[in-house]
């Protein structure tokens, strides 16, 4: 099945696409960010800055700004002779995020189990039934954004919200090849359900052992999330068809 993905600016950005919350460079950021992280836009496509802001209708400056972000962000490289691009998929960050994510989630779903209220537990369940309920309309982008929430909710019972910014950071690239998949059809969606009731019962329970080993399966071991990634020959030959612009990461912005 190939996977058609655009590399138009203009098919993926349009004024809606704004969220009017904090400044213009702000908003800018996170439209940009959305479409590269969600894989609507396909990586290794060119950045113009003038078509960015005709297709958002701002000026060039907050997008030049937006773009230096995402370039720390290394969501975007500049290429010599070749421009700004959006950045291709990295397996070795992919496998850093995947370290940051278990071991971080491992430790704050144990302190969860002790730490954790009530109204923790009816917040968890109610993501739950949020979750069945996109499963059962097929909407499969309503039930990511579901499964982003409810590890969010984890930290918040541990106590840990403040960590929720720091993981989107170090687990970019693994919600970018989850995206991939989800866009690819690559779904464990009901057993995931299933796993996470097995999360929630141990932190509703009070055991942190159980707990710690219930996400630890959910999440998988950084060695076989990596060995994954090849059981699908799909996945794997869009990841390396994606892979082959050269250059490296630059904080310099082309025009």
């Amino acid at each position: 099945m190939a996977l058609q993905l655009s590399s138009d600016i203009t098919e993926v950005l349009s004024p809606s696409s704004l969220d009017a919350q904090g400044n213009l460079v702000d908003q800018v950021h996170r439209a940009l960010r959305s479409a590269i992280v969600e894989v609507r836009l396909r990586p290794g496509s060119a950045l113009s800055e003038k078509e960015i802001a005709a297709c958002l209708n701002v000026s060039k400056t907050p997008i030049r700004e937006a773009l230096i972000r995402l370039v720390e962000e290394r969501l975007v490289m500049v290429v010599p002779k070749s421009g700004t691009r959006v950045s291709t998929i990295d397996i070795d960050r992919f496998r850093e995020g995947c370290f940051a994510r278990l071991h971080i989630e491992v430790a704050a779903v144990a302190q969860a189990a002790t730490l954790r209220t009530d109204e923790h537990i009816i917040q968890m369940k109610a993501n739950l039934s949020r979750q069945r309920d996109a499963l059962e309309r097929e909407a499969y982008w309503d039930f990511f954004l579901c499964d982003e929430q409810f590890h969010a909710l984890i930290l918040k019972a541990a106590g840990l919200s403040g960590l929720v910014p720091i993981m989107e950071a170090a687990k970019v690239e693994v919600d970018r090849i989850r995206s991939l998949k989800n866009r690819l059809g690559v779904r464990r969606t009901e057993i995931v359900i299933r796993e996470h009731e097995a999360i929630v019962s141990a932190i509703a329970a009070r055991d942190p052992g159980r707990a710690s080993q219930a996400i630890r399966e959910h999440l998988g071991e950084v060695d076989q999330r990596i060995w994954a990634l090849g059981e699908d020959h799909v996945l794997w030959s869009f990841i390396e068809s994606v892979s082959k612009v050269p250059g490296r990461n630059s904080l310099g912005i082309a025009g």
